[in-house]
């Protein structure tokens, strides 16, 4: 869904993330391409993917789009990102079930279609503390098949207040740019600023809980995944996972 307060998500938010998600989310074209690449299927292969914290379907539709006969199993917490979800991927409403969940509880783990070709997760895996992040990999990596995937993009712990001061800045002007790119004026931006969309600005609290990712790719190799890697990174994003042997 997106990093947003120390309130937690809600509805506001999702509204602002569906309008203004391009602007506020640093090289957001590049993460879905470079997630898209990894997953482990050739175009005209059948097979299933679930996405986690699916949103308004941006990375669902390029999905959908370059591998025709997958099924997509997208979940969210937000009534409204579902609703989007459901616009968005109207074209491909045949091969996509939309579901409600909560990140934190493990029945909706359970019930996931098995074996999964690929997990993606987008944005949302930051909400859970250290010990969540590593039963939910555990729990993911037990529902792919062989040589299936667990892909994510989320934002991630830096390792000292310089990095941070990096990060933060980095997300600055990557809005920014994007703010006057996308919509030729800088509005977006001034909402990204006002709002406290830059986690790397703000308190900490116990909403947002991102990990170091050095951590978080030791998780995924105590899960059974291997090779793990960082593929991407930029102002504190990262796209990261590993696959199943």
């Amino acid at each position: 869904m997106g990093e947003r307060p120390p309130r937690g998500w809600t509805e506001t938010d999702s509204r602002a993330f569906i309008d203004d998600g391009a602007v506020f989310v640093p090289g957001r074209e590049e993460q879905i391409a470079t997630l898209r690449a990894l997953i482990p299927a050739g175009p005209d292969e059948p097979f299933t993917v679930a996405e986690l914290g699916a949103g308004g379907g941006v990375l669902a539709r390029a999905v959908l789009e370059a591998f025709p006969r997958c099924r997509y199993v997208a979940l969210d917490g937000s009534p409204a990102m579902r609703t989007r979800l459901g616009e968005t991927l109207a074209r491909h409403a045949a091969r996509v079930e939309v579901h409600d969940f909560e990140l934190a509880e493990r029945a909706w783990r359970a019930a996931l279609p098995s074996p999964l070709r690929c997990v993606l997760a987008s944005l949302v895996v930051h909400h859970l503390p250290a010990a969540g992040k590593r039963r939910l990999f555990a729990d993911l990596a037990r529902r792919l098949e062989p040589g299936g995937a667990l892909l994510l993009v989320d934002i991630v712990e830096p390792t000292s207040a310089a990095v941070r001061e990096a990060f933060a800045r980095q997300w600055d002007d990557a809005a920014r740019v994007q703010s006057l790119a996308l919509t030729g004026g800088l509005e977006a931006f001034e909402r990204f600023q006002t709002d406290g969309w830059n986690f790397y600005r703000g308190t900490p609290d116990s909403y947002d809980q991102p990990s170091r990712l050095d951590e978080q790719l030791r998780w995924l190799s105590e899960a059974g995944l291997a090779p793990v890697d960082c593929f991407w990174m930029r102002a504190g994003h990262a796209v990261f996972g590993g696959w199943r042997p």
